[in-house]
């Protein structure tokens, strides 16, 4: 595993623990390993179902200061939409996909 990938994976590790942390509605976090950014879907039980049957990730800059040196993709779906939705076209299928503890 190349130094960038364990960085990249470090951060989705960080980023998905604080957003549990802050949100006990997160019930499941999936990454989608990148060698460029973080890929993150929360599985979060109060939002609302996807209108348009797609997931759309928040994109955030990396901010070296803060413990986030990669940017990072961050999108929520509802539980039921977990694994039935596509992910981005460029995050790969849900094959990929590694559940975060």
């Amino acid at each position: 595993m190349s130094s960038k990938r364990k960085m990249i994976e470090k951060q989705a590790k960080y980023l998905a623990a604080e957003n549990r942390k802050n949100d006990p509605d997160i019930k499941k976090v999936y990454w989608f390993p990148d060698e460029a950014e973080v890929r993150l879907v929360e599985v979060h039980t109060t939002i609302p179902k996807s209108l348009d049957g797609e997931i759309r990730p928040f994109y955030f800059r990396p901010d070296p200061a803060g413990r986030l040196p990669a940017p990072s993709g961050i999108a929520l779906i509802r539980p039921d939409e977990a694994k039935k939705l596509p992910p981005p076209t460029d995050w790969g299928g849900w094959d990929i996909a590694e559940e975060l503890k």
